[in-house]
């Protein structure tokens, strides 16, 4: 019920509006309640036909918008479209001209008066309410037009089935048909109809199928043909219906219909013409006609909104396209050619030790003579040294932190990179696809293996500055995408909004219309009233029993069966039976047993293992066939109670009969899936699990309300499979020598499918390589990066769409809105039952001693448990023939009067327990900055609580005399140090410095004395540091508050954890266990720092937060994963079992090994390299279960679970090759599993943001931190650089400071990085040469450009930012061509300088035409850098704390897998870079791996040379933890930096920001306007001058109005001055009219500097002219309406006198001039 124009006005008062994102997830629920309620408003039929009719309710609503297109009362409100029609038509049309040529006089035309569609009445949409139902005879019939936007314009519309609008142009096809035409007519009836629809959705479909056979039949090809002339004959009905392309609503005006035109002319091409793989296209638009005519409402409104979200992007495309090209730029010339070195065997009759030597020994460059081709030795694979398991050789590096080669091989450069070749440095392209790589978080953990290998692990520093980059640029595409779906959000909201005040605005007339009449009706004689109020009243009567029957959802036969069959009340014992039932299955207890058996269930079922005993697999059968048993018995109880009907009408009795039945078919007939829907029974608990059930009702309310994005996203995962099917099957198939057929292949339609929904999931790098080396570079490229880059766009939009949207917020609960049920009330019973007890027997005990008792029992607790035994006692009968309605009105009055028991904790208790989990308390010493001044001098605060002084008296002094005294002062000398902020640098200071020494406590300690000396001494040392901080903090703030403190008691228990180890080593226990275990918790130590600064405590206030709210759904989730758990259990436990040669680490195949009766065979006839082993990574047990669910869900390791499930058979068999294929879909159920529960994770994250948010207040910075960088980055600019009075210096100034320089110099910049981009490694000597001669011509340049800006702008030349970088780049070049060899020998190498001059293509920001909406960008970035360096240093200390600990408990593990020279615990270095990789969630599993060795894999006796640690085994459990908790604290820390990011940029993205560049835009375009200097223009001319300015300044004509209500001053002669102009159009663009001030001070001050002072005394404003105009136009109107009335009378009375005149015209001659 609005117009077309009103989702523009909404975008457009959206970016005018400041809306945070945290307000705009306040507001979710009633944006959802709004939507909700808009799309319900419907009015009733006696409503609507009195809207229709009346024509006093019409003119009272006229007002409405839709009301106002209704016709008048009395005329028809459909009309058939006839020729009279199109004449008046061509008439309208021709008077429209008129008006619009006398308009063109006028300059402007009012935005309010242009003509606008209106948006209800638009193409395919149904008619809105008002217009009510046209008579059946005029569907599929032209009629006139109902908007009048086009009453003028040559259309009509027809109707379909559901009242749906199409509208068609009245234009003749072709030229050929009119609208009149009966073929015409035909053609519009079959477009429209829905069976037309059906029959090309049908078509499409089975197309669809063909298209997925890998081998179709032979008679597939006559099929194509009828496929062709389907889509022909469609595409001549449209455009014989609608017109070919002339007129508006024609054939090819609609986007949609270009789909066609591709689907015919790709088909009739490719019949003649072989196209090769491009052939392939035509399969493109015949899949998406799929969006265009599936019968789904709003399918083309989500495609429209998918490509809104693609246009916001363009500024974070350039961003991260700039960043992207740097990255890949520096990382070319740091690693160029570096992963070329590899491990090569030194020849063994060469007694030669250098690279020089082999070289010079073997080959002899002057003569040619040689004794083997060395090039061609290197090159081949059987010289270098390959790990075990590995299909590329081992990397290695000349620098002294690089891989080291084992003995006997040398480091030489020489063969292809890793991974086919694929993975290099050595062009910029393939260093732009590694950064891309690691942009996606898609396996580069490899890549920075082999990078740390090859150059060393100095190199980690370019990782730790790439990842938070990539971190930023995702977080930028989240902000921007939720930007998007938020306003189209608000849009949806605004529309409802005025839906909903049209409609009560009708209701309201309709309303007091109807008073009225009733006021008249009451007027009415008495009997007549009677009479009228009986008849009244049996026709509401029957309306209701009308409604009643219309209500009803089935057919009347229906409901006589139920009576009949369904609802059993046979006789009095029955129903006495019933009742007893009844009263039974309805009292708490029951439901509290019923959860019992399920938890109980759930149990037995996880308590599944292998190898299980004889005797405990029979326990367990014994125990199902138990539970079995008592859950039907529950339901023949529940049917007997309430019959067939009553039973079935409750949602969840169905869903236990659908178990129950499940489980009888499973005791007959076994099958792994009927015994996999048994778990169906654990989703039982939701019935009384708020939590649990709101997860389901999300998922299910998810899938309802983004259907239409979740069936774009399928149509286009069936787009790109049968496009890769297409594309790469005949490659793979024919390059089968070549490259072994992969698992992950395209030869198929399922295998292709899973390729995609691999690259979904964000793993494309790998499949990438195989299609490359089978198919080729460009094509596969071009593919798979166009797959990630939509499919993650989708992925995302859904993610940020389920996550923003109202309508499904609104449907779900609040985790805290907890709901009274059965299973509640009996707990609440038994807790009463229990202080009552508790309250007796106290009472018997304080009897038996002789004390009063002075607690009274609790006779509450009493009462209302005998209040509720007896209200479920007393149930009256329910009989199965009573409504449903009444059923549950009687169990919901049954239930509520026990439902106020005190189940839920008290009030204060709910408090207390929320203030523990919001309020994580502040160090005793830094709390200070919160609290006032006043307090810094207080008197230190009683030792102890109150409990120990009524415990201990005497410790209750007076401290104002005597020694008491003395211990007062002492304690407030000791308050006033710890107060000292030197005394908590101090402390900070011995954090730092006992942490250092925990890095130096390696395996290589024991080797070191002198080290080991003062490690440990300086540990002695600081313990007893920390021992004294400890006693002045007791002093200080005594043990009370000391111990009350979450972070005290932090320090104290490692300061315990030092003490006790100290105390060990002095006594010699310290090579015990348990010592040795207590030992490693001093790696703890770090966290000590937390408290220390107010930014760490926030991000820890905020984890915390995080962690206490979302623990309900942590459980939530965890019984989730319990049940894939349990399934993995009964599909895999056993089956990860095989047979493999342990030296080659190679399956055997099932062919030689089928089960493992053979394998042994094998190991007993001595063949000692094989061995039965099973995966690290199992189902074994529900515990391996879970550790391998998290290794699905965050490693990139779960290829290696998921291939061990498809190729695995039976228990002890050996697994076989795709064996079990189905097993995939597993995986892909568990993953949209954990899409849904993370996301609703996300909400509540979010949720305990803004419910701990107050105001504008930052959530993860301070305020200090917050001003800081708003100062920084957000200051105003500076003043202009002033213009010499020097004449030569003048001419430079004008030159350096005009545009077209700029331009100019940043393309130069841009070919000089070009010229850096097309360096390769081992370029030809005279491709050197020339770059080397480009490299020096632009240096020239640069630094002939340097010398012009100095000259000009003398020493404000350094008050540019980007100056500064010129002028270190032109420094740092010159240095590069005069003095490289002596830079490279004595400071750093030479690739380094390059790299600088990469730095001044940030330039190009200012002339991108998207670089505001980047800037904008950019500054949100900018602004969040406070909130991610606390949130990073809070994951730097966790990590810096992990490495320590993994330090100390695995760093002397066996060195297999992930755990390598380079990668391992040995050193705080290494250790450091594996928790680094781990940091990324992606890698972590095979560190892990090694960890989860037994023996025989490891040697628990080992010895380790120079250490007291023997073996080489570890913890499992410990390992487990360690990385577990690691990854999801990661995960966690990384999610809130996230968030941080999209605050920042919802806080930014509405309030853009004025620079320098704008003003200066603002003064040239004012000079053109004020060419002498006089600060003042016309008003009239404001008008020309706003709209000639540019964005984001300029107001684009027609502008009218929107500069009368800037209320601007005017200034004597109808002026306006420029600083009112300039602060107006600059508050509307920031929006907030404050921080204008310092911006019109500036002006003011360059003003009067530079222009004489002029009068600026307002004498009126804008708005008020308007006022004047407006007013002085209704006075002339009525002075000119009372003019021609009274003209009117007096030509009446002329008119009189002279009739009168003629009968007495004598007596009276002076009549008429009277």
């Amino acid at each position: 019920m609005t117009t077309g124009g009103c989702r523009g006005q909404t975008a457009a008062a959206m970016k005018s509006r400041k809306l945070s994102f945290l307000e705009f997830w306040r507001s979710k629920k009633e944006r959802g309640a709004l939507l909700r309620r808009a799309n319900q408003l419907k009015l009733h039929p006696s409503q609507m036909g009195r809207l229709l009719a009346d024509s006093e309710v019409r003119a009272a609503i006229q007002n409405g918008k839709m009301a106002s297109l209704l016709p008048p009362v009395g005329t028809e409100v459909f009309r058939r479209f006839t020729p009279a029609s199109l004449g008046e038509i061509q008439e309208r049309h021709e008077a429209e001209e008129k008006e619009r040529k006398r308009r063109k006089k006028n300059k402007e035309v009012a935005e309010d008066d242009l003509p606008k569609p209106v948006g209800d009445l638009e193409e395919r949409k149904p008619l809105p309410f008002v217009f009510g139902d046209p008579p059946p005879e005029l569907l599929y019939t032209p009629l006139e037009e109902l908007d009048p936007y086009y009453q003028s314009q040559k259309t009509f519309i027809v109707l379909s089935k559901g009242n749906v609008l199409h509208r068609f142009s009245a234009e003749r096809p072709c030229y050929l048909l009119s609208p009149f035409s009966p073929l015409r007519t035909v053609a519009i009836k079959i477009l429209i109809h829905s069976f037309f629809s059906l029959f090309i959705m049908m078509t499409l479909l089975t197309n669809c199928v063909f298209m997925t056979m890998s081998d179709p039949p032979a008679w597939s090809g006559i099929v194509e043909y009828v496929f062709i002339a389907v889509y022909t004959f469609e595409t001549i009905v449209k455009v014989a219906s609608r017109g070919f392309c002339v007129g508006k609503f024609t054939f090819l005006r609609d986007p949609w219909n270009w789909l066609d035109v591709m689907v015919v002319t790709t088909a009739y091409l490719i019949m003649f013409v072989n196209l090769g793989k491009l052939s392939v296209l035509w399969m493109v638009p015949r899949t998406l006609k799929l969006l265009a005519v599936i019968p789904v409402s709003g399918l083309k409104t989500t495609v429209r909104a998918l490509v809104q979200s693609v246009k916001r992007l363009a500024g974070v495309t350039v961003l991260a396209a700039l960043c992207l090209s740097v990255i890949a730029l520096t990382a070319l010339h740091l690693f160029m050619g570096s992963l070329k070195h590899r491990c090569v065997m030194i020849p063994l009759h060469s007694n030669q030790t250098s690279y020089e030597d082999v070289t010079y020994g073997y080959y002899d460059n002057k003569t040619g003579s040689s004794d083997f081709d060395f090039n061609e030795y290197i090159n081949n694979q059987n010289s270098t040294y390959f790990l075990p398991g590995q299909v590329d050789a081992l990397l290695c590096g000349n620098g002294s932190d690089a891989e080291v080669c084992p003995e006997g091989h040398l480091c030489v450069k020489g063969g292809r990179n890793p991974n086919y070749g694929f993975t290099s440095y050595d062009s910029f392209g393939w260093s732009l696809l590694s950064v891309f790589r690691l942009m996606t978080q898609d396996f580069r953990e490899n890549l920075v293996q082999m990078t740390l290998q090859a150059a060393g692990k100095r190199c980690l520093i370019f990782f730790v500055l790439v990842f938070p980059v990539c971190l930023c640029l995702l977080s930028l595409v989240l902000a921007v995408v939720a930007m998007a779906s938020g306003e189209q959000e608000e849009a949806d909201v605004a529309e409802a909004k005025q839906k909903e005040k049209e409609f009560s605005q009708i209701l309201k007339v309709l309303k007091r219309r109807e008073e009225e009449e009733q006021a008249a009706s009451r007027a009415a004689l008495s009997e007549e009233q009677e009479g009228e109020s009986r008849q009244s009243q049996e026709r509401r009567s029957t309306a209701v029993e009308e409604s009643e029957e219309d209500q009803r959802t089935c057919p009347l036969c229906w409901f006589v069966f139920a009576d009949l069959l369904l609802k059993w009340n046979c006789c009095g014992y029955w129903r006495w039976l019933k009742q007893r039932l009844y009263t039974f299955i309805t009292n708490p207890f029951f439901d509290l047993g019923i959860v019992v058996c399920l938890v109980l269930n759930t149990v037995f079922m996880a308590a599944e293992h292998y190898p299980m005993t004889e005797g405990f697999y029979w326990q367990l059968t014994v125990a199902h066939l138990v539970f079995t048993v008592i859950f039907l018995a529950e339901m023949i109880l529940k049917l007997v109670a309430l019959g067939l009907y009553g039973y079935f009408q409750v949602g969840w009795n169905v869903f236990d009969s659908i178990v129950v039945a499940v489980s009888l078919q499973e005791l007959f007939l076994f099958s792994y899936l009927l015994n996999t829907l048994l778990l169906m029974r654990v989703l039982r608990l939701a019935r009384w699990w708020p939590s649990l059930r709101m997860l389901l009702k999300f998922i299910w309310t998810s899938v309802k309300a983004l259907r239409n994005l979740i069936l774009v996203l399928l149509i286009m995962v069936f787009i790109f499979t049968i496009v890769g099917i297409q594309l790469f099957r005949k490659d793979y198939r024919d390059n089968v020598c070549h490259i072994a057929l992969p698992r992950w292949h395209m030869n198929d339609f399922f295998h292709a499918f899973l390729i995609i929904v691999r690259i979904l999931f964000g793993e494309w790098i790998e499949t990438t390589w195989d299609c490359m080396e089978a198919s080729g570079q460009t094509m596969c490229l071009i593919f798979f990066i166009m797959v990630l880059v939509i499919g993650k766009l989708l992925i995302l939009t859904l993610f940020l769409t389920l996550l923003l949207s109202s309508v499904i917020s609104d449907s779900l609960v609040a985790p805290d809105e907890k709901e009274n049920n059965n299973l509640q009330i009996a707990i609440g019973l038994i807790k009463k039952a229990v202080a009552w007890n508790k309250t007796c027997i106290l009472g018997c005990i304080r009897t038996l001693q002789g004390k009063k008792d002075h607690v009274n029992p609790d006779h509450r607790a009493v009462d209302s448990m005998e209040e509720n035994r007896k209200v479920y006692m007393d149930l009256n009968l329910v009989t199965s023939d009573q409504p449903v309605s009444e059923v549950k009105a009687h169990i919901e009055s049954q239930r509520v009067p026990t439902a106020e028991i005190e189940f839920n904790r008290p009030e204060n208790e709910e408090e207390q327990k929320k203030q523990q989990c919001d309020d994580v308390q502040k160090h005793p010493e830094v709390q200070q900055d919160e609290d006032d001044e006043a307090r810094k001098g207080s008197t230190p605060e009683d030792c102890c609580s109150d409990k120990c002084y009524r415990c201990c008296p005497f410790l209750d002094v007076d401290t104002s005399q005597g020694s008491a005294r003395i211990w007062s002062n002492f304690r407030r000398a000791c308050f006033s140090i710890v107060q000292q902020k030197y005394f908590e640098i101090l402390i900070i200071f011995i954090i730092l410095l006992s942490s250092g020494a925990l890095m130096f406590e390696d395996i290589h300690l024991q080797h070191r004395r002198v080290l080991k000396t003062v490690v440990e001494t300086a540990d002695q040392v600081f313990t007893f540091l920390f021992l004294l901080e400890m006693f002045l903090k007791w002093i200080a703030f005594g043990l009370k508050k000391y111990f009350t403190n979450a972070w005290c008691w932090l320090d104290f228990l490692i300061l315990d954890v030092s003490l006790v180890s100290l105390t060990a080593d002095i006594l010699g226990f310290s090579q015990v266990g348990a010592i040795q275990s207590l030992r490693t918790l001093r790696a703890l130590g770090p966290l000590r720092a937390l408290s220390r600064f107010r930014g760490l405590r926030l991000a820890v206030e905020a984890v915390v937060r995080t962690v206490c709210s979302t623990w309900n759904m942590l459980l939530v989730f965890m019984v989730v994963w319990l049940i894939f758990s349990i399934m993995g259990v009964d599909l895999f436990a056993g089956r990860f079992y095989h047979c493999v040669n342990e030296t080659s680490e190679e399956s055997f195949s099932p062919s030689v090994v089928d089960n493992k009766t053979d394998c042994f065979s094998l190991i007993n006839d001595n063949y000692t390299e094989a061995r039965w082993k099973n995966a690290k990574f199992n189902f074994d047990s529900v515990p391996s279960g879970f550790l391998s669910l998290l290794v699905l869900a965050t490693s990139t390791l779960w290829t290696d679970i998921m291939n061990a499930a498809v190729d695995a058979r039976e228990v002890d068999i050996q697994p076989e090759y795709e064996a079990n294929l189905q097993m995939y879909l597993f995986y892909i159920c568990f993953i949209i599993t954990t899409f849904f529960t993370f996301n609703l994770f996300i909400r509540v994250v979010i949720d305990n943001l803004q419910r701990h948010k107050s105001g504008r207040k930052p959530v993860f910075m301070t305020e200090e931190q917050q001003k800081t960088v708003k100062k920084l980055f957000l200051e105003k600019p500076q003043h202009p650089v002033p213009r010499p009075q020097n004449r030569c210096q003048s001419l430079l100034f004008d030159l350096v400071t005009r545009p077209c320089f700029e331009v100019f110099m940043v393309v130069l910049i841009c070919l000089n990085v070009v010229t850096l981009m097309v360096e390769t490694d081992e370029q030809s000597l005279e491709k050197e040469v020339i770059l080397f001669f480009i490299h020096f011509t632009f240096i020239i340049i640069f630094f002939i450009e340097f010398l012009l800006k100095i000259i000009a702008l003398r020493q404000h030349y350094f008050k540019d930012s980007f100056n500064i970088i010129d002028f270190i780049v032109i420094t740092v070049s010159i240095v590069d061509i005069f003095l490289t060899e002596l830079m490279e020998k004595f400071f750093v190498t030479s690739t380094l300088f390059p790299l600088l001059r990469v730095a001044r293509v940030a330039r190009i920001l200012h002339l991108i035409p998207c670089a505001r909406g980047t800037r904008t960008l950019l500054v949100a970035f900018l602004m969040s850098l406070p909130a991610l360096f606390n949130i990073g240093l809070l994951l730097f200390i966790i990590m810096f704390t992990f490495s320590i600990f993994g330090m100390f408990n695995f760093a002397y593990v066996k060195k297999e897998e992930g755990i390598e020279n380079m990668f391992n615990f040995e050193t705080f270095g290494n250790s450091i870079v594996c928790m680094f990789m781990v940091t990324t969630s992606s890698g972590w599993a095979g560190l892990l791996r090694p960890l989860m060795n037994f023996p025989p894999d490891c040697d628990p006796n080992m010895e380790n040379p120079g250490s007291t640690v023997t073996g080489d085994c570890v913890n499992p459990l410990v390992a487990v933890g360690f990385f577990a908790s690691y990854i999801l604290l990661t995960i966690l820390l990384v999610v809130h930096m996230y968030i941080a990011v999209i605050l920042e940029t919802f806080s930014s993205g509405d309030a853009e920001t004025l620079c320098e560049d704008d003003l200066q835009m603002f003064y040239k375009t004012w000079r053109r306007f004020d060419p002498d200097a006089l600060q003042c223009i016309q008003y009239s001319e404001l008008s020309d001058f706003c709209d000639s300015l540019q964005d984001p300044l300029r107001i684009p004509k027609p502008n009218t109005i929107r500069l009368i209500h800037m209320d601007l001053p005017l200034l004597p002669g109808d002026k306006i001055h420029c600083v009112d102009v300039l602060l107006a159009l600059a508050t509307q663009v920031s929006g907030d009219p404050g921080e204008m001030d310092s911006l019109k001070t500036r002006m003011e001050e360059q003003l009067k500097a530079n222009t004489p002072k002029v009068s600026y005394e307002p004498i009126s404003s804008t708005l008020q002219r308007k006022q004047e105009e407006v007013a002085a136009s209704v006075i002339q109107r009525a002075y000119r309406k009372r003019l021609l009335q009274h003209g009117d009378a007096k030509e009446t009375a002329l008119e009189s006198v002279g009739v009168s005149g003629g009968v007495s015209g004598s007596s009276h001659p002076g009549g008429a001039l009277e």
